[in-house]
């Protein structure tokens, strides 16, 4: 239960990784962009790392691919693939630090975390089915818009998990996101703050490490600076519809190896509002984006190996209902989790002959 328990980075800190990718003719739901759904998969959130300092190396891939919903095959003048909608891929690279501190509070592991992500995104129509962008509505000839991005920066500073016995572990987390990452009128990355409260359950016995976790996705209203998506700007006052969301895995270790299946979710539980308007001063201020309310389930599998100071997985997630999501299509993960620190066992005062 020891190795479960360091897998990945410990925590529930990269529960609340975000990602994003935008258009020139179509706004993916903001909130996409605070929050990569799928990120914690695998980490048995809801126990505590032992004491230490950790961080490591995570990787997502998105597939180009197309939406639905009103923002994905509204613009049947330009999309040639039979109102598929628009295109989406990114890289994500994300690096986390994670410091358990070994404290305890309320009878609980206290533990926090500040995440670094950055993305590379790209935008367009698919065509015919193909997985290249080929419409020169996006972009002109090169029929594709690109993004490179520094994310705001994620800071987790409580995380607190209780040891239930029988080998259930519960956890709840508070992180915030402040609008201070890559700042240009039109790029994607949210020019406004996110609250996350999270809770996460987690079993971790018998060589199986089971996990749920969520967290409620608090947003603020924009500043007008990275929010002009479209040619439509919201301006100040736009705000993105909460969200609940949460990740899930059953993994089982045979030896070296983990493996099983894996998932998540995305539910939209508020109205996006255009600058004091509701539902519908938005859909009038921007008709292909309507009120924009995301939902996604995907599910995929994963497999991992432990290395004994470095923990290795991999992970392939599919949307199998999804409505405005950026994140729509195959997702191909890769996490690399490693303690850098940890606190060394107390030496004899008195040497022994």
């Amino acid at each position: 239960m020891t190795r479960l328990k360091k897998l990945a980075l410990g925590g529930a800190a990269a529960a609340v990784i975000m990602t994003g990718a935008v258009s020139k003719s179509f706004a993916v739901e903001s909130g996409a962009f605070q929050y990569l759904a799928g990120a914690s998969i695998g980490v048995p959130a809801g126990a505590a790392a032992p004491p230490g300092l950790y961080t490591g190396f995570e990787s997502a891939e998105g597939i180009y691919g197309g939406m639905t919903g009103n923002q994905g095959g509204t613009n049947t003048a330009t999309n040639t693939n039979g109102g598929r909608g628009t295109g989406l891929g990114s890289f994500i690279g994300i690096v986390p630090v994670v410091w358990s501190t070994g404290w305890n509070f309320l009878g609980a592991s206290y533990s926090m975390a500040v995440i670094q992500p950055f993305v590379t995104a790209y935008v367009g129509n698919t065509g015919a089915g193909t997985t290249t962008c080929v419409d020169a509505a996006f972009g002109g000839t090169q029929g594709c818009v690109w993004q490179q991005m520094f994310i705001n920066t994620v800071f987790q500073p409580l995380n607190m998990s209780w040891n239930l016995g029988g080998g259930w572990f519960a956890s709840i987390a508070f992180s915030f996101q402040a609008p201070e990452g890559t700042r240009v009128p039109g790029i994607a990355n949210p020019d406004f703050w996110t609250f996350q409260p999270g809770f996460a359950i987690s079993y971790l016995a018998a060589n199986w490490n089971v996990t749920l976790n969520t967290s409620y996705n608090i947003y603020g209203p924009s500043q007008g600076v990275a929010m002009n998506l479209g040619g439509t700007p919201f301006g100040n006052g736009y705000t993105s519809g909460n969200q609940f969301v949460g990740d899930f895995h059953a993994l089982y270790k045979l030896g070296k190896w983990s493996f099983g299946p894996v998932g998540y979710f995305v539910w939209q539980t508020t109205a996006d509002v255009a600058g004091g308007g509701g539902c519908a001063a938005l859909a009038a201020a921007a008709p292909a984006i309507g009120c924009a309310n995301q939902n996604e389930f995907a599910l995929g599998g994963l497999i991992g190996y432990d290395f004994g100071p470095v923990d290795v997985q991999a992970w392939v997630t599919d949307s199998i209902v999804q409505q405005n999501a950026g994140q729509s299509g195959i997702t191909v993960w890769s996490r690399v989790g490693f303690r850098l620190w940890g606190p060394e066992a107390p030496r004899p005062l008195v040497a022994k002959n």
